[in-house]
């Protein structure tokens, strides 16, 4: 028998429309962050990724740029903010130069370790979402970073080496001020451009945990890592709110659990991380050095911390209570 060319017509069309409805069907999220694709915070995503796409059936799909292929971190902020992208993890010198409030999370010396922060975490969800939404914007959790140690061409056995100190530090008012008060000189520089500030002596030392200093091989040009432990802190899960807001309610909640449960996978994996990249980073013939002087240094940026807040707003300042009152 053979086929009708306009019933062969009708066939191809209708297929055309099967095709066009099945590629209508899957929403497709990017995310963009300025980390390696091994570090802790990648990982989280690529989890937060899977969750997503297993629990929605496919519907679902989060496309990652990692290494700052789309932007430093305030540019990921800004386009996010904007609705360029859709998704950026993100602290201080990206989303927190839009909410200054929330500096007070990044303070130094201000969590006693990763277990804390995480109780921190839980205790704020609702605070920092509801600075997000004044906005348009919305949170999906939180990826923890920490304890910050120092890449540093100067041996930083006592905290009183880092007088005069040129660190660089995240283009980023709260860091800025945390050098000044350590003694050091603040050096602003974006992320993807620290290797070559300390290659070229612009930078005496850059800080971060010790996986973002394996990662970005930081220690490559200065040939020494301090253990300064000076921050833990965290990046929110930022996402646009306006393309959150066009989603289904189902396909809202899938986002919103996974980014809890991606949130705790990442925490499962900071200490780790930590303690394999500070190996690897020894085993380059790199010297690590245990600072001393930090718990009197820690004792002292509790001025900083009140003074900081105060200066912010009123709303810094009850963050900031909120954030002591967890044990």
């Amino acid at each position: 028998m053979t086929l009708s060319k306009s019933f062969l017509t009708v066939l191809a069309g209708a297929s055309l429309s099967v095709l066009a409805v099945a590629a209508q069907a899957q929403e497709v999220l990017t995310l963009g962050d300025i980390y390696a694709r091994d570090h802790s915070n990648s990982l989280g995503a690529v989890h937060f990724a899977e969750l997503v796409e297993e629990r929605s059936n496919g519907e679902l799909k989060i496309e990652m740029y990692f290494d700052a292929t789309l932007g430093s971190e305030r540019e990921l902020a800004e386009s996010v903010v904007s609705g360029t992208i859709d998704i950026a993890p993100s602290g201080l010198s990206g989303i927190g130069l839009f909410f200054p409030d929330l500096q007070v999370l990044e303070m130094p010396y201000l969590y006693e370790d990763l277990d804390h922060l995480v109780r921190v975490a839980e205790e704020i969800t609702t605070d920092v979402e509801e600075i997000f939404q004044e906005q348009g914007l919305r949170n999906l959790g939180f990826w923890f970073l920490g304890p910050r140690a120092m890449a540093s061409a100067r041996p930083i056995n006592h905290v009183d080496d880092l007088d005069g100190l040129r660190l660089r530090v995240p283009e980023s008012p709260l860091y800025v001020g945390m050098a000044q008060f350590m003694g050091a000189t603040p050096t602003p520089i974006a992320f993807p451009e620290v290797y070559t500030s300390l290659e070229t002596g612009v930078a005496d030392a850059a800080e971060g945990e010790p996986l973002s200093i394996w990662t970005t091989k930081w220690f490559e040009p200065t040939g020494g890592v301090s253990l300064t432990n000076h921050i833990w802190h965290f990046r929110q899960i930022v996402v646009n709110g306006a393309r959150f807001d066009a989603l289904s309610e189902e396909h809202q909640q899938i986002l919103r659990d996974a980014g809890r449960d991606a949130m705790l996978y990442q925490a499962g994996l900071v200490e780790e991380l930590n303690a394999e990249a500070l190996a690897s980073i020894e085993a380059e013939g790199v010297e690590i050095i245990e600072t001393e002087g930090t718990e009197e240094l820690a004792e002292r940026f509790g001025a900083f911390h009140d003074e900081f807040a105060a200066n912010i707003s009123e709303g810094a300042v009850e963050l900031l209570e909120k954030v002591r009152s967890v044990e």
